[in-house]
């Protein structure tokens, strides 16, 4: 079904980041080192915000958490959607940041992993450090923003440790999500050969979702990390982007199942059903 305008979106407010994750695709991108202008920030959502109904992601490709105007950008959104999500690697908060987030964010992810994996994979972070700050934030929370931790499975991930992350976790948070890794060697989406899924349907994303990089260009979905630009809503409105030549056409290869499109057609993480991706394990 073809809504009138997105029902979710994902804002970049950075694509910078301070951590260099062993897995994640960031590495096959250069120069991401961008910061929303507050500014274009305010235009969209005053543009969102006239379908109160609608989903917003304060992130993709970078640490949201390290924009000098957080607070004020993620207070900006507060009480005008349905729901504000925000997914951080918990190393930039501070009791301001938590604050801002607990008056304005519905659903709150962090982005972690096992601990004896932790400081190996999410360099230069330490995992203590990190465990000290999401329980500090959980004990002002209160129970007012819903709560994730989520975790990468690798090849090189012994299976009894998303096992083990789960029970370190369960009580202390809303939502366990154990991700499996995909983009190896830069194609964005794709997971290992011998997990790939069996058949192929059409993805919902460029019917429901519409990403905003931090420099107002727009992608696909949260698997586009460097393609050709859907738009720039620095020179276009959100519905025409939507509604123009280039979404109509990838809604064609995607009914079709004839891609051309160089994201998605290699993708293996498209999601046959709103909220469905069925790949990795989700516990709540």
């Amino acid at each position: 079904m073809l809504f009138d305008f997105p029902k979710r979106f994902e804002i970049e407010l950075v694509s910078d980041c301070n951590l260099r994750c062993t897995y994640c695709p960031r590495h096959y991108v250069n120069n991401l080192t961008g910061y929303i202008v507050p500014e274009l920030f305010y235009k969209l959502v005053d543009e969102i915000a006239k379908y109160p109904d609608r989903v917003v992601a304060l992130h993709r490709r970078g640490e949201s958490l390290m924009h000098p105007n957080f607070p004020e950008l993620v207070r900006y959104t507060r009480g005008k959607f349905a729901e504000v999500q925000l997914a951080t690697n918990a190393t930039c908060l501070n009791k301001p940041r938590m604050e801002a987030i607990i008056d304005s964010v519905n659903f709150l992810s962090f982005s972690i992993d096992h601990p004896v994996l932790f400081d190996k994979t999410r360099v230069p972070a330490k995992y203590f450090s990190v465990e000290k700050s999401i329980l500090k934030f959980l004990d002002l929370n209160q129970g007012k923003v819903k709560t994730q931790v989520s975790m990468v499975q690798t090849d090189a991930t012994p299976p009894e440790y998303a096992e083990e992350f789960k029970e370190i976790w369960k009580g202390k948070v809303d939502r366990i999500r154990v991700y499996q890794e995909h983009s190896k060697g830069g194609v964005f989406g794709a997971i290992d050969e011998e997990k790939k899924r069996a058949m192929r349907k059409p993805c919902v994303m460029p019917e429901y979702e519409m990403l905003i990089y931090c420099d107002g260009k727009t992608g696909r979905c949260n698997h586009d990390w460097d393609g050709p630009p859907m738009g720039d809503v620095n020179i276009e409105t959100i519905h025409e982007i939507w509604h123009g030549a280039k979404y109509q056409e990838l809604r064609r290869q995607h009914r079709e199942l004839l891609f051309q499109d160089p994201v998605c057609k290699n993708c293996d993480s498209w999601y046959p059903e709103i909220g469905v991706q069925g790949t990795g394990m989700v516990v709540e």
